[in-house]
């Protein structure tokens, strides 16, 4: 059977007999706990910010290739016929893109035409992609890490294209 080993004064190593901590002790492990946990975090901010994007998801083009409204897990795919759409909507989408707050564009090709919008908090970024195939117009966004994007970029993209459609209407 185990029993606590004792100090010669009769208190258990690292408490008193009951196995407390002195107060003093007890407040610094918690300190010193929270301090790691707060490192962990700026750790964690850090990381998002300036670890590297996936290339290989800078410029692929995702399917799927029918028209509609695709989502996906952590994302969404949106395909609109070109003969919907005035004759420059993907230049017009490509200027709604670039003005959308934290959202820089990435690279200089047009096929696609790449942007990394970031969380406002904790700047996690999501990539959307942008281009003309098969007489559509394609727009596929998604988050980088993670698994779920909570509708973040649905939402986005859903704006992006109430913005296109809003500059469509004649001024009356």
């Amino acid at each position: 059977m185990w029993r606590p080993k004792f100090c010669s004064s009769g208190a258990q190593r690292g408490g008193d007999a009951l196995g407390r901590f002195p107060i003093g002790l007890e407040k610094r492990m918690i300190w010193k706990l929270l301090v790691g946990l707060v490192v962990l975090l700026v750790l964690a901010g850090l990381w998002v910010r300036i670890a590297p994007l996936p290339m290989d998801r800078l410029s692929q083009k995702p399917g799927p290739m029918e028209p509609g409204v695709h989502p996906k897990m952590g994302g969404i795919k949106i395909v609109r016929p070109l003969d919907g759409l005035p004759p420059d909507a993907i230049d017009r989408l490509r200027e709604i893109a670039a003005k959308t707050p934290r959202t820089e564009r990435v690279g200089t090709g047009d096929d696609p035409a790449t942007f990394v919008t970031r969380s406002k908090l904790w700047g996690f970024p999501d990539i959307a992609l942008i281009w003309v195939e098969d007489d559509a117009l394609h727009v596929h966004s998604h988050l980088v890490f993670g698994q779920g994007d909570m509708g973040v970029n649905a939402a986005k993209v859903t704006r992006w294209f109430d913005q296109l459609e809003a500059k469509e209407q004649p001024a009356g």
